[in-house]
This record gives C-alpha cells, sequence and structure tokens, in this order.
C-alpha cells in the first residue's frame, strides 16, 4: 500500500472473485488495492470440488441462463489456461430405482450440450451395461444399467490461478496485500470511503482510502459489512462442503464419476486428482455468524465413505484411508431454501441503492467457473459508479496461439537438460506454473545452487521456493507448501526443507517461519 494514495477501488478478500475483479480492473486502467486476510485462494476456493464446470443439476432447478454462462465460461478457462484447466469426462451410472429416472438423465444431458455448443467438448452419449462394467470394473453391478458419458473439465490446482491472478492484477499495476486484514470499514456520514487494514504477520494497522470499495469477501462478507455503523442486513447464507481426499485402488473409481447418494439421492463427485481420489461434497447449511469456526461434523466422513463404498464395495475405504480433509462454505446468498436448492447465481449489491450507503458493493455468490464473467459485471459496473468512460474488458480474448500442455512438457524438459536436471520434473512444473515455467529455471541459470531438490523423496526444486517467496507474494510456510507448491499433504521432509531453504536465504520473517504448515 503507498502512503497517502487514494485508490479507485478497494478490493476485500483474494478469492477467486475477488482476484478476478483486481486483475481486470487493473487491466483497465483502474488504481487497485486488494487486501486478502490470510493468503490468496487459501478459503473457499480451495475447498472446493476442484472443477470447472456448467453445473449440470442446475438445469433441475431451471438455472438455464447460469449454466450457458457457465459452460461459456468453462470454453474460455480452458482455452486460456490449459495448464490448469483441462477437459474431462465424467461417468453417469444408471441405477435402478434412482431419484431421477434414466431417460430424464439423458434429456438434460442433450439440453447441456445444446447450451454449450462447443467443439472442444465431445458430444454426451449413452453407454451399455456392458461398456460402464468396462470402464469401472468395480462398480457396483446392483441394479447397475449403465451409465452416460458427458464432458466438463478439471481444475487441479485452483490455488495457482489465484496466484496467477494475483501476478496478472500486479503487472497491470495493482497493490496486492495478503495477510493483511480489514479491521473496519472506514466513512464519512453515508459514504464508505476505505478501510483500516492491519497486516496479520507485522501487526502494522492503517486506513487505506479509495472511492469505491468492493467487498468480494466470500463467506466473510457479512463480517466485514458489520464494521460500518449502519451496517446492511445478512446477505450471505452460505453452505458448507467437505471433501475427503483417499488413496486410489484398482478395486475403486479409475476415471471421473458423477453419481448419486442412496442415502439422500445427493449427486456428489468421485475425481481421480494429483494421483489421489477426491470425494465430495456434502452440502449443509451454514447457521453461525463467523466462517472462522466453521468445523466439519463427524457425519460427513462418515457418508462420503459409505457412498463411496456403496459405489465400489470392494474398495474398502476406512477412515483410517483419509489422507486429507477439506472443508469451505459456499457464498451463497441468504435463503430459506433446502441447502442444495440455493441459487449458485451470482449478482452485486449496490448498498447506495438498498442502503443509501455510498461507495461500497458486495459481491454475493459466484463460483471457481464464472469468475471471470463476473469480475468483467463488477468491472463495468465499477467504472459507471466511478463516472469513468466504459473500457472494454479483454479478460474473455482466446489466446490466437494457444500453448498446448504436451508442447510446454517438451520444452520444460529441454531446459532442464540444458540445467542437468532430471526431465522427469517437467510435468510437474508445467503444471504449477504453465509457461512460466522459464522464470523458475532461469533462477538456476544464474544460480545453479538451487537446482538441488528439497530430498530423495520430494522432486522440489530450491528454486521453486525462491520463487514462491520473491516472485508469488508467499509470506509464510504455509503459503509455500500449500498454495505454490501443492503439496497434499506435505511431508516432514518437504515442510522442513522449504524452512531450510527460508531461513537460509532470509526469504521471510522469522515469526512465518514458526507458521504450521
Amino acid at each position: 500500500m503507498t502512503a497517502g494514495q487514494k485508490y479507485d477501488v478497494l478490493v476485500i478478500g483474494g478469492g477467486i472473485n475477488g482476484l478476478g475483479i483486481a486483475s481486470d480492473a487493473a487491466q483497465r486502467g483502474l488504481r487497485v488495492l486488494i487486501v486478502e486476510k490470510t493468503d490468496w485462494g487459501s478459503g473457499t476456493s480451495s475447498a472446493s470440488s476442484r472443477l470447472i464446470h456448467g453445473g449440470l443439476r442446475y438445469l433441475q432447478y431451471g438455472e438455464i441462463d447460469l449454466v450457458r454462462e457457465s459452460l461459456r465460461e468453462r470454453g474460455i478457462l480452458t482455452r486460456q489456461r490449459p495448464h490448469l484447466v483441462h477437459p474431462i469426462q465424467l461417468l453417469i451410472p444408471t441405477f435402478a430405482g434412482m431419484p431421477t429416472p434414466k431417460w430424464m438423465v439423458g434429456a438434460g444431458l442433450v439440453m447441456y450440450d445444446l447450451l454449450a455448443r462447443d467443439a472442444l467438448f465431445p458430444h454426451p452419449s449413452i453407454l451399455s451395461l456392458a461398456k460402464t462394467r468396462q470402464r469401472e470394473p468395480g462398480l457396483n453391478t446392483e441394479g447397475l444399467s449403465g451409465g452416460y458419458i458427458y464432458p466438463d473439465a478439471q481444475i487441479e490446482f485452483p490455488e495457482r490461478i489465484c496466484v496467477e491472478l494475483m501476478q496478472e492484477a500486479r503487472k497491470a499495476g495493482a497493490d496486492v496485500r495478503n495477510h493483511s486484514k480489514v479491521t473496519a470499514l472506514t466513512q464519512v456520514g453515508k459514504r464508505v470511503t476505505g478501510a483500516t487494514v492491519r497486516d496479520e504477520l507485522t501487526g502494522r494497522e492503517e486506513t487505506v482510502t479509495a472511492s469505491m470499495t468492493i467487498n468480494a469477501a466470500g463467506p466473510w462478507l457479512d463480517v466485514v459489512n458489520r464494521t460500518l455503523s449502519d451496517a446492511p442486513p445478512r446477505l450471505i447464507g452460505g453452505t458448507w462442503g467437505t471433501h475427503l481426499i483417499l488413496p486410489m485402488r484398482p478395486q475403486g473409481p479409475q476415471g471421473p464419476i458423477y453419481a448419486t447418494a442412496k442415502k439422500d439421492g445427493r449427486p456428489f463427485f468421485l475425481l481421480p486428482w494429483d494421483g489421489r481420489l477426491l470425494v465430495g461434497t456434502t452440502d449443509v447449511k451454514f447457521i453461525g455468524d463467523n466462517p472462522d469456526r466453521l468445523e466439519m461434523e463427524a457425519w460427513e466422513v462418515d457418508y462420503l465413505l459409505e457412498e463411496s463404498n456403496h459405489l465400489f464395495p470392494a474398495a474398502g475405504y476406512k477412515d483410517t484411508d483419509v489422507e486429507e480433509i477439506t472443508v469451505g462454505i459456499r457464498p451463497l446468498p441468504a435463503s430459506d431454501k433446502k441447502a442444495g436448492a440455493v441459487s449458485r447465481r451470482h449478482f452485486l449489491v449496490d448498498h447506495r441503492e438498498k442502503q443509501g450507503i455510498e461507495g461500497l458493493a458486495s459481491i454475493v455468490g459466484g463460483k471457481l467457473t464464472t469468475y471471470r464473467s463476473l469480475a468483467q459485471e463488477a468491472v463495468d459496473w465499477t467504472l459507471k459508479a466511478l463516472g469513468k468512460p466504459a473500457v472494454p474488458c479483454t479478460t474473455g480474448h482466446l489466446p490466437a496461439h494457444p500453448l498446448l500442455v504436451p508442447a510446454l512438457i517438451t520444452e520444460a524438459q529441454t531446459a532442464l537438460a540444458n540445467l542437468h536436471l532430471p526431465t522427469t520434473l517437467a510435468p510437474r512444473l508445467i503444471a504449477l506454473y504453465g509457461p512460466a515455467f522459464a522464470s523458475v529455471l532461469d533462477r538456476i541459470a544464474d544460480d545453479p545452487t538451487l537446482g538441488k531438490t528439497l530430498g530423495p523423496r520430494t522432486e522440489i526444486l530450491e528454486a521453486q521456493i525462491v520463487h514462491a517467496a520473491q516472485s508469488e507474494e508467499a509470506r509464510t510456510i504455509d503459503d509455500i507448501v500449500h498454495r505454490r507448491l501443492m503439496l497434499f499433504p506435505p511431508t516432514p521432509e518437504a515442510v522442513e526443507g522449504v524452512r531450510r531453504i527460508c531461513r537460509e536465504r532470509n526469504l521471510l520473517r522469522e515469526g512465518a517461519l514458526a507458521c504450521p504448515a
């Protein structure tokens, strides 16, 4: 934050939506500051099903416009960031007595395909019983009648797209500050003038001034708004979702699956992810006032394990197999509807219209898939609210010559070989950095000692730790391990290696070195 500077826009919240807004706004010439109370993408963005999808089940609630928008954005993101977002083919197994009849599932997929009209994604298809069993030999055959295959996309590391958006915002001139908590919105009369912000690592507190403040704090939106003397009514009525990370097993799912739970008819996913299996999610109304106090309930683990084992009886998953659990709150609008029926649509609340509060807008709802279009709408509105000329949004433009992942891996292999480093490191480098892998390896060209790995079982280059701290705004060990290197769960060797490099090269403040990873 630059002392004495007045920003056009203060964005509160460094999840996918806030970062998308900050990046778009900065690229359109606005003076932007974005603050995040922990780390980029450390909240809801990191606790999702890690899918970029159209929302097949939204069709049953009549949200056709949302599905159309999501499918459009799916195509844009897959083409723009192929190292992070890639098409997958999901299987919907069909069983006798399913809550949704097989013909209705097929009709929904036909509509899904018509709304997409995207050559990058193949048409859905029906599978016979034999073909379904061939694809998933471990699938429960009791009542199984076959299935459907349909396309969507997976984003294995949404935390990394958050880092990329932060870098793009910073490159366009935005000031970016993580581990910086808004302790209060500041106001003069009925106008919000900015916020008081405290650096959670240094304790330093200062007041920043902005013509417009956009609250994109997701589940924490109401917590921030309540700091006003005349606080707006509650806007968020979120639901939380729990995911399990399990080992892949020969008797378990071999490909991505979209299934219906036997117990309650809820949809859930079983997704191969980063060499393991991601299972989720639950959908439970969050009643409390402070998302920091969220604690998952024991039944959620039992529920997900039971449903997984019902579909794949021989897999035999137990609670001792759970490698990691993620829990996050979806920032959905306050609603009396049951959890699964609450709209996933996003919208912007202009508090001038609602409560006569000038200079403040809140972002309600949204999901990974639609962050870009949400940001475009928010920045269009902001330019108009500030009385500035309309500036076209460019974030939806498709690359003229998209870089294909296999070509990037080959390029990385050549670069690694030239540095006398194992070429087996290339796929992971591309998965994390895409075309920016070169900036990591350039550090090794300048300082060959950075070409060492953290240990015999941790193929992480020391250059990656330096890069995380110096180029990716990582400020704690936890930032580096979980949201730059994407280690789930991190081994003691990896954590200690990161801590050692940070200490030896004076990369982080001493207090940050002690942060749990």
